[in-house]
């Protein structure tokens, strides 16, 4: 009997303090190893939205400014002119390598409303940062004068409320980056050759005139914490009409 009570109080003893050391010392590493786990898991997912977010930001403003340039059309194209003055204007009214301003033939169903003015401008947000504004304006009549359609000018101080209703305003991105080593803005003339802009970064009025297709490269980054970088969408847009932007002999 005394060998088998000897075997009882020894088995009533329990686990040792070393042998709860280890147990706890391995339960901690697991613990340690499956929370390294879900905390990269988190991340890279969170990154892959942030991603995912900046790619479907760029996606869209660039759809956007690809179906509005390609409207683009000279007064004359609209009208019969019966002046000098209409006929020679150009379908772009300026043009750099941070904004441009052209004539696009925008909802205009049997020109019942005229060419509308299309402005795309990168305002300045932070350091080497921007937002990509879209401006659409609407002529002050529908009916042309001697030298084409008028438009009033819409960010004017003192702009009636009328001016302003003509015109709506829409921010296409935002983080888009103006540091990078490509302009966001390029433009190519008749020869597929891209053009350098003269001072100030705006093309000239001759350049203006041989503007065949247009580059976009647009470098957006959002303000997640999960961003690891921009991402970069770059579009290529030949205007369909060559009359919105060749002279009569420049296509011989």
């Amino acid at each position: 009997m005394r060998p088998r009570l000897d075997r009882l109080r020894r088995d009533e003893r329990g686990t040792s303090l070393a042998e709860l050391l280890i147990g706890m010392t391995i339960f901690s590493i697991l613990m340690a190893a499956l929370t390294t786990l879900a905390i990269g898991y988190h991340r890279v997912n969170a990154q892959s939205i942030a991603r995912q977010d900046q790619v479907d930001a760029a996606r869209t403003a660039a759809e956007r400014l690809t179906k509005v340039v390609r409207t683009a059309v000279k007064p004359s194209q609209l009208i019969n002119c019966v002046t000098s003055t209409c006929s020679e204007l150009d379908a772009f009214v300026s043009a750099s390598s941070t904004s441009m301003k052209f004539y696009a033939n925008l909802d205009n169903a049997g020109n019942a409303v005229g060419p509308r003015q299309v402005t795309y401008t990168l305002e300045p947000t932070g350091a080497g940062e921007a937002r990509l504004v879209e401006r659409v304006q609407r002529p002050d009549s529908s009916t042309p004068g001697s030298n084409g359609y008028s438009y009033c000018d819409a960010l004017a101080a003192g702009a009636s409320g009328t001016c302003k209703a003509r015109m709506t305003t829409k921010v296409l991105a935002e983080g888009v980056q103006t540091d990078g080593p490509v302009a966001p803005l390029v433009y190519f003339n008749n020869d597929g050759d891209a053009m350098t802009p003269g001072s100030g970064g705006a093309l000239t009025a001759l350049q203006i005139d041989q503007v065949l297709s247009i580059e976009f490269t647009l470098r957006v980054r959002s303000d997640d914490r999960n961003s690891t970088g921009p991402t970069t969408y770059i579009q290529r847009v030949l205007l369909p009409n060559s009359q919105a932007v060749l002279r009569p002999g420049e296509d011989e």
